[in-house]
């Protein structure tokens, strides 16, 4: 359950597309700075349209992949290393973006995707080893 205090901290005027997500679900999968409020500025002044395909390294939890599925329309490959992706599909499955959003669990120096099939990548607070 979430506090009105929780609410009123995550609803500031600078992410208003992050203010309409559940203050609970952000906090639960936030493993890191707040991924939306990282997001949001980001992915505004990228060229987002509807059915572009975007890959989100390190996505973690798929907070920011699920994001950019609902705001932008995009179709997202949510890769992460510490994540299990059947973990992220429950996450993307509750957030009804399983459509979109594709979860996979790999290393980044070793996707299986040809050059170019990207129209944007992002990598929001992933951390580098």
């Amino acid at each position: 359950m979430t506090t009105p205090d929780l609410a009123d901290r995550l609803n500031l005027p600078a992410y208003p597309r992050a203010a309409k997500y559940d203050p609970a679900w952000q906090i639960g999968t936030m493993m890191g700075p707040n991924a939306l409020w990282l997001t949001e500025p980001l992915a505004e002044r990228m060229d987002l349209r509807p059915g572009m395909r975007v890959l989100d390294l390190g996505c973690g939890m798929a907070t920011s992949s699920i994001f950019l599925a609902k705001e932008f329309g995009v179709q997202v490959v949510a890769t992460d290393l510490w994540i299990p992706a059947t973990d992220n599909l429950a996450r993307i499955r509750d957030a009804g973006v399983e459509d979109r959003v594709i979860p996979i669990h790999a290393e980044a120096h070793a996707l299986p995707f040809a050059d170019g099939y990207f129209d944007a990548i992002v990598s929001i607070a992933a951390g580098v080893s």
